[in-house]
């Protein structure tokens, strides 16, 4: 009789040793992970574990702090920063951090950045000032320019056409003596018309920097090949410094018109931008002959 009563409370005692394991187990509804032989319950999102489980206790969970957070349940001790958006990089924040979730950034008014997860920096949008907009720019996308080859391509090629046919005309009757037209000397520049040389313009940079100035190389930029996005980030580059962003954008845009193309280059846009007093004092600079050996 004493050996079947020891039997039934021992197996009294397991049932219920199992039942609280079970419970336990059933209990942790954000799932479980092992901790040293023990089946331990996760942290709820937005929580972190100060003490894992033992025999005789549950995980222990706090909440993350300020400026941290966990997005999903965990057995992590510690809980993630929050992104900062730096306004540096034209980035602002589109959702604050909480202890629930990381902080949203997104890119400020008229930038972009299309790089998704990845953007550590947005750029300024293309403005198409010479085609016009045909989309606009979005947090996720440049602007997208009228194609030139379009209507107004066209138009613009039938009217070199013309210009050039009437050229070809003009100069054909001017041949024949059938218009009389002004002597050169009363009228135009030769200078304009005179072949510039091809002379390498990087021993000259830091002296046409003093001359041109941040905008004006910006306006000469803009005329060539260069997008909005490739001149603003040698602004970014050196924020504080407009001397070492003007050199920086002049160096980028002579690589690109080649080693002795950006000289001529520079001139003639220079002096389509009605900057001819710029031109001239460039031209002093660079063609200037070197002093005799006595």
């Amino acid at each position: 009789m004493y050996a079947y009563n020891l039997v039934v409370f021992l197996c009294c005692v397991l049932l219920t040793a199992g039942l609280k394991e079970g419970t336990r187990r059933g209990a942790c509804e954000e799932g479980t992970y092992q901790h040293e032989g023990k089946i331990c319950c996760f942290c709820q999102t937005g929580y972190r574990v100060t003490n894992d489980c033992t025999d005789k206790n549950e995980t222990h969970c706090e909440r993350c702090e300020d400026s941290t957070y966990m997005d999903h349940p965990t057995n992590d001790h510690n809980c993630q920063p929050c992104q900062i958006c730096d306004s540096n990089t034209n980035m602002e924040t589109m959702v604050r951090c909480s202890s629930f979730h990381n902080t949203v950034c997104t890119c400020k008014e008229n930038h972009y950045c299309d790089k998704g997860d990845l953007c550590k920096a947005c750029y300024p949008c293309d403005t198409c000032e010479q085609h016009g907009v045909k989309q606009p720019c979005t947090k996720t996308t440049n602007t997208v320019c009228h194609d030139p080859k379009g209507p107004a391509g066209i138009i613009a090629a039938v009217l070199v056409s013309v210009i050039l046919v009437a050229g070809v005309v003009v100069y054909y009757l001017w041949r024949k003596q059938k218009f009389c037209f002004k002597d050169r000397k009363n009228g135009g520049n030769p200078e304009e018309d005179l072949p510039l040389k091809d002379i390498d313009l990087n021993p000259h940079l830091s002296e046409i920097v003093d001359i041109l100035g941040w905008k004006m190389m910006k306006r000469v930029a803009q005329r060539s090949d260069m997008s909005i996005t490739d001149i603003e980030e040698h602004e970014l580059n050196h924020r504080n410094d407009v001397k070492e962003q003007t050199f920086a954008l002049l160096r980028a845009w002579s690589q690109r018109q080649g080693l002795h193309g950006a000289y001529p280059a520079l001139i003639k846009t220079l002096r389509h931008m009605k900057e001819r007093r710029t031109a001239d004092e460039i031209q002093k600079i660079v063609e200037k002959q070197p002093k005799a050996l006595p």
